[in-house]
């Protein structure tokens, strides 16, 4: 037993560590720096750390307590919440799988999927290389766990990936353009959305489609769909609360009409799979109108905005979080939505 609690604590600081590298791997990754030089210093005074004030957690709490020694700045919470989060998740992947290639695998697209959302959170910047070694991870791990043989569960599972949000990306921008044309008050009041869909001909930036490549080669296509509904769900969890106060303060009631129908339909879904016996394809169907209702509301969503008409929000952190969500716990969110894929 000793030795089982040594092996947890163990994990838990190389957690923490890998977190601390993680942190500099995002950050120096939006700054243009080297994640090797120069050694970690004060992003304000830009003084080099002592090594006793770079242990991850624990030198945040107790050697400089949260402000640089030199400077005397207010070091970001980032670092030790990265940290933290970094360790829970690589001990609790640890005990999911033990000692395996299976924790390795997943302690790897665990690690490039929060370097992807802290770029995203902070810049709404996900990097090329970062998507890209999450998709070539995911999709060995697929090899590994489910055979060579069974190589269209990955080719389809990234190809349904790309096609799902190309779609949205490219057809939504079709929609906004159509009514901005003819609608005036909208070019007026999105400037800055107007700006990036006339630029790049897409409502949200390609890294949204290599996050959901890679999950696809995780996951599957079928259970792909379920996890961009859960994305769609956990987003919105977050904003809901002030959207919904700027979006009465604007009196866009229309929206506000949308959201609720949604939620009701989701009650409406659930109560039906779970209380009767419906019919396979009917399932099916109406799962793909809870989909398309709920692409309609984040599309609305990134489009209104919360103060003048749009804001950007990261949608690949909840991309991230859905994937891994559904790895380890899909089985269980598909029986409770009585879903026998």
């Amino acid at each position: 037993m000793s030795d089982i609690i040594l092996i947890c604590f163990f994990v838990l600081a190389i957690g923490a560590c890998i977190g601390s590298f993680l942190n500099v791997v995002a950050l120096r990754a939006l700054t243009g720096e080297s994640i090797v030089f120069p050694a970690s210093k004060c992003p304000y005074c830009s003084k080099h750390i002592k090594w006793f004030d770079n242990i991850p957690v624990f030198s945040y709490f107790f050697t400089f307590k949260g402000k640089c020694r030199n400077c005397g700045a207010k070091v970001s919470k980032q670092y030790p919440i990265v940290e933290s989060l970094t360790s829970i998740l690589f001990l609790a992947v640890f005990i999911y799988y033990g000692i395996s290639l299976q924790t390795l695998f997943i302690w790897i697209l665990l690690s490039m999927g929060i370097v992807i959302s802290i770029t995203d959170i902070k810049e709404q910047a996900i990097f090329d290389i970062h998507a890209y070694i999450f998709i070539v991870f995911a999709i060995i791990y697929s090899l590994f766990v489910h055979g060579i043989k069974d190589y269209m569960f990955v080719i389809l599972g990234v190809a349904a990936g790309i096609a799902i949000m190309e779609i949205i990306a490219r057809g939504a921008y079709l929609i906004i353009l159509r009514k901005n044309k003819s609608e005036n008050a909208v070019e007026t009041n999105n400037d800055e959305i107007n700006s990036y869909i006339d630029k790049n001909k897409r409502v949200f930036g390609i890294g949204d489609t290599y996050i959901t490549a890679g999950a696809g080669a995780l996951l599957g296509w079928k259970s792909l769909l379920i996890s961009i509904i859960l994305a769609i769900v956990i987003q919105f969890l977050f904003i809901l609360p002030e959207f919904v106060k700027q979006q009465l303060k604007v009196k866009n009631y229309k929206f506000l009409i949308s959201l609720i129908v949604f939620f009701a339909y989701t009650a409406l879904y659930y109560f039906c799979s779970t209380a009767y016996n419906i019919n396979i394809i009917v399932l099916y169907i109406m799962l793909l109108l809870f989909y398309v209702m709920g692409a309609y509301i984040v599309i609305q969503a990134r489009k209104t905005g919360f103060k003048h008409g749009f804001c950007a929000l990261p949608f690949g952190p909840a991309l991230i979080a859905a994937c891994f969500i559904i790895l380890f716990f899909g089985n269980n969110i598909m029986e409770l939505l009585n879903l026998n894929f």
